[in-house]
């Protein structure tokens, strides 16, 4: 390979191990491969998606792993201003395809109706689960959904669910 520009050099010196770490990779990567687990590719990838590059630490369910049907794995990850819970589950289909979901909560410290205006502006109101419990709908991700819960004054518990059918 011939690299001309400068600043192409360095990219094309650097050794491919390096490169592929740029790839987001996960401890959902090592879970999976230590067992036979359906739609480990896909809990790969979603796994990425969701936990990004952020710190966490993952615990699957697996009392027989070679019996397992659903897969159910949980997460803690840790962003700049909080953490959260991250449920992610698998199972094929009757179709022997994979369906996948991932939910998330975690608290933000303002009221509900704040955190509507401010980080789900974009998202449709679907409805109400009960007094406390907006429900919403993203535009921009199908499938995804968000619920906010008002809990103590300037509370507001996040839950947020993306269910995947292939």
């Amino acid at each position: 390979m011939k690299c001309a520009p400068l600043f192409i050099i360095g990219a094309c010196l650097l050794p491919s191990m390096y490169i592929a770490q740029a790839t987001a990779k996960t401890s959902m990567d090592s879970i999976l491969k230590s067992q036979s687990i359906p739609c480990s590719s896909e809990l790969i990838q979603l796994a990425e998606i969701t936990l990004k590059t952020n710190p966490h630490r993952i615990l699957s369910y697996n009392d027989k792993s070679d019996e397992i049907h659903l897969f159910n794995a949980l997460a803690v990850t840790s962003y700049r201003d909080r953490d959260s819970h991250v449920s992610f589950h698998g199972v094929k289909n009757t179709a022997g395809r994979c369906d996948t979901s991932v939910t998330e909560s975690y608290v933000l410290q303002t009221s509900c109706s704040d955190a509507r205006h401010e980080a789900f502006s974009k998202w449709d109101f679907q409805g109400k689960l009960n007094e406390r419990t907006y429900v919403l709908n993203s535009k921009r991700i199908k499938g995804k959904q968000a619920f906010l819960t008002d809990q103590l004054p300037n509370i507001c518990l996040v839950t947020t669910r993306q269910v995947i059918n292939n």
